[in-house]
């Protein structure tokens, strides 16, 4: 489990923090509550608590709830980056899609209080530079997927139907992560659990939504 692979990390790593460097203890202290609990089970007090310093720290450190949890939503844009980025390139944009597609859907899957930290305004400083410099990496590789699947090597948002491929290509993701992270693919597909369906149907759902196309 990603979770417990997390945990584990952040525990190796603690006794490194507690020798100074507290503002890297209070980020993955908050990392690990919102892998544990989601955002309903974060708070500075219990962030402080986790790291083992006082209740002051965090607002000292890093000012607000907001600034904490931009931290954390870095740490989760770096790791859906580099699960994007371990999904091989070829020469069938069907499959590579397709293959993008599942490889966030799994990580929506694995780590579901992340994903809903990650694109919210009220809790998330998406004007920190940063922000944009992590979170167009996944990005970009989405939408070049979804541009090449149309036939074109580059989208370019200025033109209205690039934009619109790439608006419903990412809805269309976005959609499916949420819908599926909420159990309501049961409704649709047998009452399968959500995990089976990722394993098992999602890449059957995947290849109606994107069929191969004939190479001229």
């Amino acid at each position: 489990m990603n979770t417990v692979k997390i945990k584990k990390e952040i525990t190796e790593k603690r006794a490194k923090y507690h020798h100074g460097d507290l503002r890297t203890a209070l980020v993955q202290a908050a990392d690990e509550i919102i892998a544990e609990g989601g955002i309903e089970a974060f708070s500075l007090r219990a962030a402080a608590k986790r790291a083992g310093v006082s209740p002051g720290a965090p607002a000292h450190h890093f000012g607000c709830v907001k600034g904490l949890l931009t931290e954390v939503a870095l740490l989760a844009f770096e790791r859906l980056g580099q699960c994007i980025e371990d999904v091989g390139h070829s020469e069938d944009t069907a499959a590579d899609i397709r293959a993008l597609s599942l490889a966030f859907v799994t990580f929506v899957l694995n780590h579901p209080g992340h994903f809903r930290l990650m694109f919210r305004n009220d809790l998330v400083d998406r004007s920190d530079p940063r922000y944009f410099q992590v979170s167009v990496k996944s990005g970009i590789r989405l939408d070049r997927a979804v541009a090449a699947y149309h036939g074109k090597s580059e989208a370019d948002l200025n033109q209205f139907e690039d934009a619109a491929d790439i608006f419903c290509g990412m809805a269309t993701l976005y959609g499916m992560a949420n819908l599926i992270l909420e159990e309501k693919a049961a409704h649709f597909f047998q009452d399968v659990a959500s995990r089976d369906f990722v394993e098992r149907e999602l890449p059957k759902v995947l290849e109606h939504l994107y069929p191969s196309k004939d190479r001229t």
